[in-house]
């Protein structure tokens, strides 16, 4: 048989459009001794094919990587739901920590003003008796206030907390985005080099 069409049953064969007897043609011919120069590595290639020793495969293999392949599906389909954010998502944090961090800043404010008044100061009396055990009761307006602020004191620490751990959620999750695109930008340079 000619070298040219040698090579087109190999052509053939490779892309899986050879039949059993085009099959057999190309293992008597290369099982001669008369095989071109230019086709004794695909000789060596195509013998080792089909006089190799089988190989006794599990029959549990296929499901143990079906199951495998469609559990490393699973964990990359997990982690493309976390990272991905919505812009909107994105906007609704940043509000919430702008306005965690105003409402801080509004209490501290506050607290400094509240704390930082001078005391009264009765000009007729002594400063000893401006401190004396038997002071009279705060009146209970000023005390339903004071309750008030703390409670709005330690909602605010709440909501301020709370936006910091989105924050910090968000901040793992950016990272472990980059993380993702640095190794798949590094896998196409080196594709491309």
């Amino acid at each position: 048989m000619k070298t040219n069409d040698i090579k087109i049953l190999l052509e053939a064969f490779y892309n899986g459009e050879t039949s059993a007897g085009e099959d057999r043609i190309l293992m008597d011919y290369f099982r001669g001794e008369e095989v071109a120069e230019e086709l004794k590595d695909e000789q060596k290639i195509f013998l080792a094919m089909y006089e190799a020793e089988p190989v006794d495969v599990p029959l549990s293999l296929e499901s143990e990587m079906n199951s495998l392949i469609d559990g490393l599906a699973g964990d990359e389909s997990k982690e493309a739901q976390k990272v991905e954010l919505k812009p909107q998502d994105n906007r609704r944090i940043m509000w919430t920590w702008i306005a965690s961090a105003v409402a801080g800043v509004a209490i501290l404010v506050s607290a400094g003003i509240f704390f930082n008044k001078p005391a009264a100061v009765i000009p007729d009396e002594p400063a000893i008796a401006q401190q004396q055990p038997d002071e009279p009761e705060m009146p209970e307006a000023d005390k339903q206030a004071v309750k008030e602020a703390k409670e709005a004191l330690i909602l605010l620490s709440a909501k301020f907390n709370k936006g910091v751990n989105q924050l910090a959620v968000v901040s793992s999750n950016i990272e472990k985005t980059n993380e993702v695109l640095n190794k798949s930008f590094n896998r196409k340079k080196d594709k491309e080099s």
